[in-house]
């Protein structure tokens, strides 16, 4: 008798810990699957203004990180209702996300407002976000503070 009921507490200890383990699978794999889409979106934005400024955009080594997110991507497949159902298992974290959102934006002004200064990046070694900063900067400079 008491082996059966320590068997029960077993089970529904296991049972209690299944949908938080899931849950949290859950959130890592919608997070991931959103930063994969940020980073091919902003990518694709670099490239875009890189050809609007006569720069080729393969000069820009790092964008290559947006065709592999776009690769992942495509082998989910990733579709509309994988995208809500994303953004409705990450909403939870929304103040942290627009936190961390300004930080990122403040720096990249930082680093925008040093290339207006006179500064430019090794497009061979810049990350990403330096990219993106000069992108800023090339606006800033060709169409002012708006």
């Amino acid at each position: 008798m008491n082996s059966i009921k320590l068997d029960l507490k077993r089970r529904l200890a296991r049972v209690e810990i299944t949908p938080s383990a899931t849950h949290w699978a859950d959130l890592e794999a919608a997070s991931h699957r959103k930063q994969l889409r940020a980073c091919v979106a902003i990518c694709q934005l670099i490239r875009e203004r890189f050809l609007l400024m006569g720069l080729d955009p393969a000069l820009a080594v790092r964008l290559h990180i947006g065709e592999d997110a776009a690769a992942e991507l495509a082998a989910i497949p990733d579709s509309e209702a994988l995208r809500t159902a994303d953004e409705a298992i990450t909403h939870i974290d929304v103040d942290d996300r627009h936190e961390a959102g300004s930080w990122v934006k403040a720096e990249i002004h930082r680093m925008a407002a040093n290339i207006c200064e006179g500064g430019q990046p090794d497009f061979a070694e810049a990350s990403v976000v330096e990219l993106l900063a000069y992108c800023v900067a090339i606006e800033k400079l060709a169409w002012g503070d708006r």
